[in-house]
């Protein structure tokens, strides 16, 4: 809730409430005159009161407290009739709460009766009513009138709102925290690229230290884009823009790719790390294998960074069901590292939020992980629970249900394995690419790199000239196209889509790779839809692109 709504919202209710003391004056000061007439008080009282309408009125005889009118609807208040409160009004006290008719009897003693007296009470099942007291005067003579608004609804109301108003002062807070963290987080590695690329330029006759602070600067760009990347995601799940694109998945082929990209990484710190699946019967389930792999590796990653040398880090992927055709799944993550403290366990899958205010500094990360991670399968219609002791470890299980994959093709895992092969395999020597990029300084940067490599460049600077470039030069004279997304006169996507819509002989053949800054699921598909083969994210990573371009040309080749 952003602090304009916040705000009206208070105004709201502020106004319901001086609207309410204001409707309680109006009346009463309309009615507050002297009536001079010879008929009953109780005519009289009847006729400036009516039967109350959502208010009800009593009239006592100032010195008797006897009822001289009681309005019809006084039974909804205390659940006795106008008739009985006449001949006993001690039974009013019937559907009060005891300790509100102890603070009323107090407050009456010591009223003056010169001033209103005012006060909440409760009655019935949990309700709440207004009640104000005053002196009324009939013909000359005084009397104690009493006016019951039912407040249920408003405090109610007014409860929430005072817990959504909690909460977002504590988000603002948190947020305000995290600001200030990013800011750290940001500006430290920005500062260590920096530096780096001054010590490069200080040494630059020395080869070996140049390598070594480029190749630093290049660990710290890397740490620098993860958090970018998580600022964008959090901002993306906060937005309601975060989508899933579910395709076919392999599961024995997730583990694996999953254990492939943690073995290394983990056992050279002296940890010990196991994947197994388990009662694996369906092995192809529909899912976003993308989104699954970032929860996947993200609770890895926390599990690497809590856990000393000598522990252990287990994956586990288990079937638990099939039901209705939607496999039910556990995937999970299993540590012996610090484990978290109870008091802690309700902040972590919290955003801007980490275990501890040190987490960050000492063992990095942005705080925004397990949130992500807790929104994505969310929005996959699961759950993650999470088990910990301090001191012994942590276990995060994801459960989801996920349906099964109607076919795979059985030629599948051999396609598979000959594009592994392709992809590493690939290198750009001879390759003859068309790229457009409109930035001048990301195509002399990917110019160089792929010419350095091999490669035969024709540069386009936007989509317009790519199509025209692509057109015009006889069919086969590229074999492949890397297009930025975001350019002038004609964007990437239309640019692929004219190509594929050409009448050139290889108008469907030509592989198409998208590189852009648009790094989310979405912007992909959006890639796939204007019929591109790949799409490759800014800044670019040219081992990604030299994989991805040797897959793609490869099935190319296949079709």
């Amino acid at each position: 809730m952003t602090a304009y709504v916040i705000a009206y919202s208070i105004i709201m209710f502020l106004v319901t409430a001086v609207s309410l003391t204001l409707c309680c004056l109006s009346i009463f000061g309309r009615k507050r005159q002297k009536v001079k007439s010879v008929r009953s008080e109780e005519g009289i009282a009847a006729e400036v009161f009516g039967n109350g309408g959502e208010t009800a009125y009593l009239l006592l005889d100032e010195k008797t407290r006897k009822p001289v009118f009681v309005s019809p609807n006084i039974v909804n208040f205390f659940g006795v009739s106008a008739e009985r409160v006449y001949v006993d009004l001690d039974c009013l006290k019937i559907n009060i709460l005891g300790q509100f008719t102890r603070g009323v009897l107090t407050s009456l003693r010591q009223w003056d009766k010169k001033s209103k007296l005012n006060f909440e009470f409760g009655y019935g099942d949990g309700k709440l009513a207004y009640a104000e007291f005053f002196v009324y005067e009939i013909g000359g003579v005084s009397y104690l009138a009493i006016a019951i608004h039912d407040i249920t609804e408003y405090k109610n109301s007014l409860d929430e709102l005072h817990k959504e108003l909690d909460s977002a002062l504590e988000q603002a807070a948190a947020k305000s925290s995290f600001l200030s963290s990013m800011s750290h987080e940001i500006r430290t590695p920005m500062n260590g690229v920096m530096g780096m690329m001054s010590l490069a330029r200080m040494n630059i006759d020395d080869k070996k230290k140049v390598l070594n602070y480029l190749e630093r600067a290049g660990e710290l760009s890397v740490f620098l884009l993860s958090i970018i990347n998580d600022v964008l995601d959090i901002s993306k799940i906060e937005s309601g823009k975060m989508q899933l694109f579910n395709t076919d998945m392999d599961i024995y082929a997730f583990a694996e790719k999953i254990k492939s990209m943690f073995y290394g990484t983990i056992t050279s710190k002296g940890i010990d790390f196991t994947v197994q699946t388990v009662d694996i019967l369906s092995r192809y389930v529909l899912c976003d294998e993308m989104r699954l792999t970032q929860v996947v590796t993200n609770l890895i990653s926390n599990a690497g960074k809590f856990t000393p040398a000598g522990g252990k880090i287990d994956l586990t992927i288990k079937q638990l069901d099939k039901i209705n055709g939607n496999v039910q799944l556990m995937i999970r993550v299993r540590d012996t590292g610090k484990g978290i403290a109870p008091e802690n366990l309700h902040k972590i899958m919290r955003p801007f939020e980490q275990e501890e205010a040190s987490t960050a500094h000492r063992y990095g990360g942005t705080g925004l992980g397990l949130a992500i991670c807790d929104n994505i399968v969310k929005l996959m219609g699961g759950n993650i629970v999470v088990d910990s002791t301090l001191g012994k470890g942590t276990d995060f299980s994801v459960f989801l249900s996920v349906p099964e994959s109607e076919a795979i093709p059985d030629c599948a895992p051999s396609v598979g394995s000959e594009l592994k092969v392709a992809a590493d395999d690939f290198t750009f020597k001879d390759c003859r690419i068309l790229l457009a990029e409109d930035n001048d300084v990301n195509a002399e940067i990917a110019v160089d790199i792929l010419e350095s490599e091999g490669a035969i460049v024709t540069l386009a600077h936007d989509g317009r000239e790519a199509l025209d470039i692509f057109t015009r030069n006889p069919a086969q004279s590229f074999d492949l196209i890397l297009m930025d997304i975001q350019m002038p006169r004609m964007d990437g996507r239309q640019a692929a889509a004219a190509i594929r819509n050409s009448d050139k002989a290889d108008a469907q053949s030509v592989p198409i790779i998208a590189l852009s800054a648009d790094a989310f699921v979405e912007d992909v598909k959006l890639s796939e839809n204007a019929g591109m083969d790949g799409h490759v994210a800014k800044p670019i990573d040219f081992d990604e692109l030299r994989k991805r371009s040797g897959e793609v040309i490869a099935l190319k080749k296949a079709e």
